[in-house]
């Protein structure tokens, strides 16, 4: 289900997700569970196409 919606997404939502994720880690630190979730998509996004 969460694959589907990542997949579904269009490029710049995605590049969007990162900059926020990145940013809330490098200012508040709470931002690694949403990039660790982005990492894990993307990386199963490759295996997948």
């Amino acid at each position: 289900m969460l694959q589907n919606w990542y997949n579904s997404i269009t490029p710049w939502q995605r590049n969007f997700l990162w900059i926020i994720s990145i940013a809330m880690t490098l200012c508040y630190g709470i931002g690694l569970i949403p990039l660790a979730l982005l990492i894990y998509l993307k990386l199963g996004n490759q295996r997948v196409e």
